[in-house]
């Protein structure tokens, strides 16, 4: 299922002409010491993301992930470092991997609390009152799926 899913995802983003950067792949050691710095388990489709792209932007969107930076990474597009700034601020709890911020309020997260029928981790929209009130939507049963779904949007 993921492997078709980022199929589909490849082909969506050479068939629309729109000019795309990535990292690069991130290595399996790297992918580890990712997980153990922020103590959670990335989800296979994340993985599968890291080791395709390593950090995608795509139509202005910027899909955090791995750096060439690696762990000595200051800024986005990191995961680490915007989770654990977003977990700082209260923006997240420790049980979520922020993965995109749309620029005007809500963000995106990897919830690995929360398991959908696909049995990965959902992905969550988060308000900027979540610090307040902890309330997450459930937007996608699953990374592959929440990102097919944005790229598709972003070229509407």
């Amino acid at each position: 299922m993921n492997d078709d899913l980022f199929l589909k995802i490849e082909q969506t983003i050479v068939d629309s002409g729109e000019v795309f950067f990535c990292s690069g792949p991130a290595s399996e050691e790297l992918i580890s010491a990712y997980e153990s710095s922020l103590d959670i388990f990335f989800p296979e489709s994340y993985k599968i993301f890291l080791r395709k792209y390593g950090t995608l932007m795509f139509n202005g969107l910027s899909f955090y992930g791995i750096s060439k930076q690696g762990l000595a990474a200051n800024s986005a597009p990191d995961v680490r470092y915007v989770t654990i700034e977003a977990r700082k601020l209260g923006d997240v709890d420790g049980n979520m991997i922020k993965i995109l911020s749309s620029g005007y309020g809500p963000s995106f997260s990897i919830d690995v609390s929360t398991l959908s029928e696909t049995g990965e981790s959902v992905i969550v929209e988060t308000e900027l009152s979540f610090k307040r009130e902890g309330r997450k939507s459930v937007v996608a049963n699953n990374f592959a799926e929440f990102l097919l779904d944005e790229i598709l949007a972003s070229l509407e």
